[in-house]
């Protein structure tokens, strides 16, 4: 063996030394691709349970839908004009039941001022009247102030004012248990009259006799 001459003792080195280079690199390459692997599989069971999350709930409906409630609500009445103009009908209307006293008493006047959807009812003040205030006492006394155009209904008689009071007061007092009686206010004073008829001085509260 000492005899061998020294190119040929380097040839089993350098065939080794190539086979190295020839193997390495795709070893390498194998394990980056399985680490990539690995990492792209992370990435899709993180994105499929982030999507069973957002499949939680109600069949059809992402998470993002889970927990939102819906209002409940309560069946109540606003009272309108009949369309003989003498008495007062209960128009159902649905309210949230969550409302404290004022925002439910806002609502409610709201929905008066903006007229019946029954084509058989008559609205029992003018379109453009607005609710500017309203309060309501801890001892069941609400003031509520309307916005009247030159402080005054017009063409009203004694029966169309009493509707138009009584058809506020009893919606008022018949949903909002901690409303009792009702005192008007024109744009923002003590007025005698809505419209020159009936007087204004005193709280009203429910009547069910001009209720048909």
């Amino acid at each position: 063996m000492d005899n061998v001459p020294m190119k040929f003792k380097r040839i089993p080195f350098i065939s080794f030394i190539l086979l190295v280079c020839l193997i390495g690199p795709g070893v390498g390459a194998s394990q980056e691709n399985n680490r990539l692997d690995n990492t792209d599989r992370s990435n899709i069971d993180r994105i499929n349970i982030d999507q069973g999350s957002l499949n939680e709930g109600s069949p059809g409906q992402g998470s993002l839908y889970k927990g939102v409630v819906k209002a409940k609500l309560f069946d109540g009445f606003l009272y309108f004009a009949d369309t003989g103009g003498d008495h007062l009908k209960a128009m159902p209307k649905r309210f949230p039941s969550n409302r404290n006293s004022h925002e439910l008493g806002r609502d409610i006047l709201e929905a008066l001022m903006a007229g019946p959807s029954n084509s058989a009812l008559l609205p029992t003040f003018p379109s453009d009247t607005r609710v500017t205030a309203l309060f309501i006492s801890e001892d069941g006394r609400a003031w509520v102030d309307l916005g009247i155009r030159d402080g005054r209904l017009k063409n009203m008689d004694t029966v169309s004012e009493l509707l138009a009071i009584y058809s506020l007061v009893n919606s008022l007092t018949l949903n909002i248990p901690g409303v009792k009686q009702v005192k008007l206010l024109v744009n923002g004073s003590d007025v005698a009259t809505l419209g020159g008829h009936v007087s204004l001085k005193y709280f009203y509260k429910t009547n069910m006799l001009i209720v048909k």
